[in-house]
This record gives structure tokens, sequence and C-alpha cells, in this order.
């Protein structure tokens, strides 16, 4: 099975896609770029396209040439296990993915990339325990903390970047435990079997989740 890699970007979000299509393109994926920008000027690093070897794989859209993309019709090839990827401002993304469920992708095959923390709910936190699952040792997580805090308080390695939610880096295992997921790196899916540490907490106060740690 050829696995389609549809790579969208709003603005300067075009830079982690470029990055995407160099390494596509060394591993010999099918793969699209599709590059959106309001004003043509506005546009960042046009001069470079023309020496990239896989300049045939993208299409430009700017809004002040009348040649906005239409998401439905660029999505709509989809194949099984097809993915797509986006990165730009919230409301693009959220037009991008909401395209490509339309299409038929699924959960897991939509992925958007955040440049900065999108607005998020007035979450309250609940004190917590942190089970670790490969000794059975308990971490009580306070309100004022995270769960990140507290394992590097107690001398267990995590790598951990952005503390935003949205890199990823402190992905961990899943055991057990009703999760409130604050992040933006998760799908539905995956939410089942891992959790980001650095901003996730138990559902509900006085909560138990255990991790793979």
């Amino acid at each position: 099975m050829v696995i389609v890699f549809n790579l969208t970007s709003g603005g300067i979000g075009v830079t982690p896609m470029i990055a995407m299509a160099h390494e596509l393109h060394k591993n010999g994926a099918d793969f699209e770029l599709h590059y959106s920008c309001s004003k043509k000027a506005d546009a960042g690093f046009l001069e470079d396209f023309d020496a990239f070897p896989w300049m045939d794989k993208v299409s430009f859209y700017f809004s002040d040439q009348n040649t906005r993309a239409d998401l439905d019709q660029v999505l709509s090839a989809y194949q099984q296990g097809s993915h797509v990827y986006a990165c730009g401002p919230d409301r693009y993304m959220t037009s991008v993915m909401e395209a490509a469920e339309r299409a038929g992708f699924t959960d897991d095959e939509r992925h958007v990339e955040y440049f900065n923390v999108p607005e998020v709910p007035d979450y309250v936190n609940h004190p917590f325990t942190l089970k670790l699952a490969r000794t059975g040792r308990e971490l009580e997580v306070p309100a004022e903390k995270s769960a990140t805090d507290v394992l590097a308080e107690n001398g267990i390695p995590i790598d951990i970047k952005c503390s935003d939610g949205i890199c990823g880096v402190c992905k961990c295992g899943l055991v057990s435990g009703e999760v409130e997921h604050r992040d933006f790196v998760l799908s539905k899916k995956q939410r089942e079997e891992a959790v980001i540490l650095c901003q996730s907490r138990a559902a509900e106060a006085g909560g138990v989740v255990e991790v793979d740690l």
C-alpha cells in the first residue's frame, strides 16, 4: 500500500512542512504540499522552493491573487492509510481538519502542528495520585503542580520541552485511570493508551492515573 501524505500549511506554518517534505522525499514517499497564504508578498521561503527536488509536488494558493485553496478538493483523493498534516493559524488548521474528516481521513490520520498554545478552557486543577506501574510507587500531585514537576522533584527522569501540551515530548504510556487530556498532540484513539504528562491530569479530584514508568 502506498501511503500518501498531504502536507497543508498556512503562512509561516510552511516551516515544519518543508522539513517534512525533505524527509518524505528522501524516503521515497508519495506526498503533496499545499501552501496557502493571504498575500503572496508575505509568503515565506518562496525564493527557496525552485531549488527543492520535490518542487513538482507543491501547490500554492494566495488569497490576494484569487487562488484560495478548495480544501475539500485538495483532500478529495483520500485513500485508506493516507495522512494529512496541517500547520498554520488555528482557524486554518480547523478548516483543514474538518475537510479531512469529510473526506474520510480517520482520527489517527489527521495531524496538526502548533506554533503557539491555542486558547484553552478554564480548567480547574485537582490534586491526584500518579502511580508508576513499573515499581508500584505512588506520587501525590498537588493542584498547583504538574505530573512532570513532581516526577522531576522525585528524581525520576522524564523528557520535557514545551510544558504546554503541544510538542508531545513527555508522552507516556497510560496503564489505567480516568484522565482529563489537555494536550494538543494525541488523537482520540491515542488517548486510550497514552498521556501527555506536562498538562493532563486525573479527571476527578483524588483520582489515580497509572502510567508506564
